[in-house]
């Protein structure tokens, strides 16, 4: 159902960009280190057709993660069932680094949640779309 009602400033028209409706969702896949991001990837359903999967994931962390990382860092991992794949798990248990996985249903005690809802928020206030203010360098 396209939106009824949007934003401008009083006293100019509201036009949009975007129908975010018809351009489906923009999946993340993020790593930290700290409270800084160490990676980020972002698929949109609308352009790849493609939701993310264990294939996704693994070949994220193959070709982005695991570079990334420093020396025999932990991963830890909520308990998505695309985590949980024996040869991703092995991966990254043979770059030597370790692997942890958070309680399940702990949203909580994951800290890139924390980072999820920040990059929300400033997309809200800007009102620029995901790919804008991860692209721009808005959000670190």
């Amino acid at each position: 159902m396209p939106r009824t009602h949007g934003y401008a400033p009083k006293g100019l028209r509201c036009f949009g960009e975007r129908d975010w409706d018809a351009k489906g969702r923009t999946h993340a896949m993020g790593a930290l280190i700290g409270k800084a991001l160490l990676s980020v990837a972002l698929f949109s359903v609308a352009l790849f057709n493609v939701n993310v999967n264990a294939d996704v994931f693994t070949a994220w962390v193959a070709q982005d993660l695991l570079p990334k990382l420093p020396a025999q860092s932990i991963v830890v991992m909520d308990n998505a069932t695309f985590h949980k794949r024996e040869d991703t798990q092995n991966m990254i248990r043979n770059a030597g680094d370790g692997l942890l996985y958070l309680p399940a249903y702990s949203p909580d005690l994951n800290p890139i949640e924390q980072k999820w809802a920040q990059a929300k928020a400033l997309r809200r206030q800007t009102h620029r779309s995901i790919d804008e203010i991860f692209t721009e360098n808005q959000f670190i």
